[in-house]
């Protein structure tokens, strides 16, 4: 389904090689043009021109047809481009879900515009249709995954499946894999858990993008961390997806873009001295210092080292289209083996409600539950759908050619009958 409407927007033109700053020795560092890659909540995919110039920036008004798409939709249209790519039928709807509960939290970046980069990948090898995944150890309550090059999203899946299964029977389980690629919206496991009746963690490591903490070299990943929990309400379950980075990438792209000053504590230069100018910075900042550089290593042990997987430093930068072989681990609790679940479900929905009445800060009128934001905006987007820009709308139909989900005159939007 297509709308119509005229929004206002400022265009920032600056001049960017795309892709070029993974590679940099200086200057802009890994922070490059790469936001279908790396992306904020608050500069989400939609309403965006796609113009480039010289550095200066202007505002007028623009006129963009919006693709607009219900829950529904969008998990049809992402099946159907990836199927086309030799992708099973439910390995693709395993992705689907994932992507769709993307864009349906807000969280652009990971949603439509990160797929059109998981179809580069599949196009070019980097990603195998239909990887050899099995288990390479199984010790009752521990499991060791080779997921065989293929979506790191299909891969936690599978794997969170197998762990649940002994987590019901042990009470813990714990899961490794390794030859994966990126989680995805890790948003989606933390309900997952929710769902389940279970307790747990899920880490990824990714692409070096941030330093140690009084270091200069870009080593570490941002390296997601996700939890989550059930409470009484289905629809409101805890759940947190954090990086271990203090800020996301794209948010210096947009502070590049806009040719503006940052905040300071963003990021570090070259030579790992703190800047405020996006055009500098070379590394993100870990998340308080060296709490979040700790963290951040331990998540590369955990999913690096003992998945055997690589560690960030060895993962090749998102622009080299090639196989990430990165590790995650999964870690459940069967609540049930240590409390009455619905026990559980009071206590945590009482406590929530306890912070969620407390006092709030001078100028704040609400108090929000991880994970509360996002669980409002699936409502919200259920009910009325999203909208997409032309710009991607035209990236996917052109891929949806190349892999031959569409003949020459199709659109994406046909995907759809």
């Amino acid at each position: 389904m297509r709308i119509r409407a005229q929004i206002r927007v400022g265009l920032c033109l600056a001049r960017f090689t795309p892709l070029q700053a993974f590679t940099e020795k200086r200057g802009s560092g890994i922070i490059g043009s790469v936001s279908r890659l790396q992306g904020d909540k608050e500069t989400p995919e939609p309403i965006r021109s796609g113009r480039s110039g010289t550095g200066s920036a202007e505002t007028r008004t623009e006129v963009f047809t919006l693709l607009h798409l219900s829950h529904e939709q969008e998990i049809t249209l992402i099946k159907r481009l990836l199927m086309a790519q030799g992708v099973s039928e439910s390995d693709a709807l395993s992705l689907a879900a994932v992507v769709t509960h993307s864009d349906f939290t807000g969280t652009y970046s990971h949603g439509l515009s990160r797929l059109c980069f998981y179809l580069r990948q599949y196009m070019e090898g980097a990603l195998v249709a239909q990887p050899d995944f099995r288990c390479v150890k199984d010790a009752d309550a521990s499991l060791v995954f080779d997921c065989g090059g293929g979506s790191g999203i299909v891969a936690v899946n599978r794997v969170y499946d197998a762990v649940l299964e002994r987590a019901r029977k042990y009470g813990v389980a714990a899961g490794v894999g390794r030859n994966s690629a990126n989680i995805g919206c890790g948003g989606y496991y933390g309900y997952r858990m929710a769902e389940d009746h279970v307790i747990g963690i899920v880490m990824s490591n990714t692409f070096p993008g941030q330093a140690p903490f009084g270091g200069a070299d870009h080593l570490i990943g941002t390296n997601p961390i996700i939890m989550g929990c059930p409470t009484t309400n289905p629809n409101r379950p805890i759940v947190i997806d954090i990086s271990t980075s203090g800020i996301a990438v794209g948010k210096i792209q947009a502070y590049r873009r806009e040719n503006k000053q940052m905040p300071e504590g963003w990021a570090n230069d070259y030579d790992g001295n703190p800047t405020t100018d996006p055009h500098a910075a070379y590394c993100v900042r870990p998340m308080g210092g060296h709490k979040g550089y700790g963290l951040a290593v331990f998540v590369d042990l955990f999913g690096g080292v003992l998945s055997d997987a690589l560690t960030s430093a060895e993962i090749p930068y998102p622009e080299n289209i090639e196989a990430e072989k990165s590790g995650f681990a999964v870690i459940l609790l069967d609540i049930a083996h240590f409390i009455d679940v619905d026990r559980f479900k009071e206590h945590a929905s009482r406590y929530a409600s306890l912070i969620k009445n407390s006092r709030t800060a001078a100028g704040v009128k609400e108090i929000f539950m991880p994970g509360e934001i996002e669980a409002r905006a699936i409502e919200e987007k259920k009910a009325a759908g999203v909208d997409f820009s032309d710009a991607l709308e035209a990236e996917l139909t052109e891929l949806a050619r190349q892999c031959g989900a569409l003949g020459a005159d199709g659109a994406a939007a046909d995907l759809l009958a």
